[in-house]
């Protein structure tokens, strides 16, 4: 009886190791274009579980694949406007945005909107921390805590003296209480960019008062480790929560990189065209893939896990990627 529990906990522990996502060693960086049969422009992509995942795009494209990204198929939501973002809570709790709010409880059979057309600017990022309490980048930060149904601003940009009407576009947060949204602008040979934190759940917002180009990019490891991208292709980072920031790199690939943090020496970015990776903290940069499509453009990137991300693009442009 002994060695058959015995037996039953090694096999356990083995399927266990064996279902783990192991940290990549980035040696090899694998970009696997997937067939769409579509033409539009693809704008951002999210996973509710490995399974089952979400594109949005151009014209109110909806597409899904229930088999890991494998195969996809349009879903005929009505929606018309061209849509930014979109986050798969689960397999069937999705939101997706532009100047209004989507969200389907079905799986995309049916939509609901939040009636935010017509308050100020439009949606570029969402992010919801649980199925009631979501944030939106508009006008600023706007918060939910009835899944999307009603929002109130928290952040109002417009009210920011020492950084007037910046374009707040980008949502991270790491917990409920602590998030960071950043944006900024360029204009007339100007550039200007900042990042706002909380720590409440996102009632009240603290600018970090940045004094560099508009923030482009960033990512938090935690509340103190964290990193930004600016205009000037410059990356900086912080390990005490934003009050002091340490330039790493005058030499990022692009102004407008979007980036995955395995941890805070491997990187992954994508540029308009192009794959990178790097595995000094983003000292240095190794090209692993190019679009050979000289009007193609790639749009955004997400990761599944810390092994597989997806990448999307216009004229249909959707691949895999698998870091080794």
């Amino acid at each position: 009886m002994k060695r058959l529990f015995y037996l039953l906990l090694l096999v356990g522990l083995v399927a266990c190791e064996e279902n783990e996502v192991q940290e990549p060693t980035l040696k090899t960086v694998t970009v696997t274009p997937v067939v769409t049969g579509n033409t539009e422009t693809f704008t951002d992509i999210s996973f509710g579980t490995n399974k089952v995942g979400y594109i949005c795009g151009s014209m109110g494209t909806l597409l899904k694949s229930t088999d890991s990204g494998k195969t996809w198929t349009r879903i005929q939501s009505g929606i018309q406007p061209s849509l930014n973002c979109i986050q798969a809570l689960d397999d069937k709790n999705v939101y997706t945005a532009r100047n209004e709010l989507y969200h389907t409880k079905d799986g995309g059979a049916t939509w609901e909107t939040a009636g935010l057309e017509n308050v100020g600017s439009g949606i570029f990022d969402l992010h919801f921390v649980s199925q009631n309490t979501g944030f939106i980048a508009k006008n600023g930060v706007m918060k939910s805590t009835d899944a999307g149904k009603t929002w109130k601003l928290k952040f109002d940009a417009a009210a920011d003296q020492d950084y007037y009407a910046l374009n707040y576009n980008q949502l991270q947060f790491l917990d409920s209480n602590n998030g960071f949204c950043a944006g900024g602008k360029t204009y007339d040979g100007n550039s200007v960019g900042n990042l706002v934190k909380t720590i409440d759940g996102g009632e009240t917002w603290t600018s970090l008062k940045m004094q560099m180009s508009q923030i482009t990019d960033f990512h938090f490891l935690d509340a103190n480790n964290g990193f930004v991208f600016n205009f000037n292709q410059e990356l900086w980072k912080t390990t005490d929560g934003g009050k002091i920031w340490t330039k790493v790199s005058s030499a990022v690939p692009e102004k407008y990189p979007d980036t995955y943090f395995v941890n805070a020496s491997k990187i992954i970015m994508r540029t308009s065209s192009s794959i990178y990776h790097s595995v000094d903290g983003g000292v240095t940069w190794e090209k692993d893939y190019t679009l050979t499509d000289a009007t193609g453009q790639l749009t955004n990137m997400k990761f599944v896990d810390s092994l597989t991300g997806y990448v999307v693009g216009n004229n249909g442009f959707l691949a895999k990627i698998t870091l080794n």
